[in-house]
């Protein structure tokens, strides 16, 4: 009878065991380094932020991340290399809304199915900007000349067929005006344009002409928050002059699909566990970002809105066929 007690007791164990198993491998990761693969420059906004992420994340995982940046085709050659890597939860990809407009495009073989978006950490708006000598007080008076000046003003921002062209796209669709779109290679490019007097209007997002907007040097006519930036609380958004423009540009990180819950669960904790400190959210302000507050499932449901919004977008403008 004892002999048969401790065979029970033993298997009653080995049971238990295996029923622990599973939680004790998901309490395991992370075994090892995790990779951070950047799509931009070193420097660039995606960049700062994938640094600083990076940092808090090896303080509360408890391993090194470190940064490998890998630029190109808007993304398509990080994309490439991290579908070439394992998907197991240590490499982790870069990702922001240009993402979205890459994949509308179709010149890559990605779509919003091949990635788990875990979660945009940071959004900005666009806005329209304007040097503070210019007679356009608010958007209503911009739209006003161009309805009566068709492409009567020089008006340029960062990239062809990007998020800010994007947002013009659609002011002209709301406000039915005609002008021409100039790109340029950075947001601090057509903020230079701007501040010089080659182009009359920059489309940008407010960060990246921060010091000419500190220095009065720029006045923004309108933003494409949904109600007042924080940061720039008396400039009015394009929705209360009239224009239903909501659109915000955010980064985040995003990992292959088919990444082990137990992986990518630990990874969305951690990085809600960093959002918490204060260091980030000093990190927040000095950057002028806010967060973009959004679960897994709703950012990827987001990421397929988006390409969809954007591939229209490309079409009506002659980028894709």
């Amino acid at each position: 009878m004892q002999a048969m007690k401790t065979l029970i007791a033993a298997a009653s164990l080995s049971a238990m065991a295996l029923v622990q198993a599973p939680a004790a491998q998901a309490q395991a990761y992370p075994e090892d380094d995790i990779r951070f693969v950047v799509w931009s420059s070193a420097g660039s906004p995606l960049d700062t932020m994938m640094r600083q992420l990076g940092r808090q994340l090896s303080e509360e995982l408890g391993v090194e991340v470190p940064v490998e940046n890998r630029k190109g085709g808007s993304g398509a050659v990080a994309m490439s290399y991290v579908m070439t890597q394992p998907a197991d939860g240590y490499t982790v990809l870069s990702t922001t809304a240009s993402m979205t407009f890459t994949m509308a495009k179709g010149k890559i073989p990605f779509t919003p199915d091949d990635f788990t978006v875990l979660r945009a950490l940071q959004a900005e708006p666009s806005a329209v900007a304007v040097r503070a000598d210019s007679d356009l007080r608010d958007m209503k008076d911009f739209v006003k000349y161009l309805q009566e000046n068709p492409n009567g003003l020089r008006i340029g921002g960062y990239a062809s067929a990007g998020f800010h062209q994007f947002v013009f796209y659609r002011l002209q669709q709301e406000a039915d005006f005609e002008a021409a779109w100039v790109p340029f290679d950075g947001g601090n490019e057509a903020a230079i344009a701007l501040l010089g007097g080659h182009i009359d209007a920059a489309v940008l997002t407010p960060s990246s002409a921060k010091a000419q907007l500190a220095n009065g040097d720029f006045r923004l006519l309108g933003i494409s928050t949904e109600s007042r930036d924080r940061y720039f609380p008396d400039t009015p958004t394009f929705k209360e002059q009239g224009y239903d423009v909501v659109e915000s540009i955010w980064r985040g990180v995003m990992v292959r699909e088919g990444t082990p819950q137990e992986a990518t669960g630990r990874l969305i904790e951690a990085i809600a566990a960093v959002e918490e400190t204060t260091e980030w959210q000093e990190f927040m302000e000095k950057n002028m970002q806010s967060s973009l507050d959004l679960d897994q499932e709703e950012m990827q449901m987001q990421v397929r809105k988006e390409v969809a919004s954007r591939r229209a977008f490309l079409k009506d403008n002659g980028f894709a066929n």
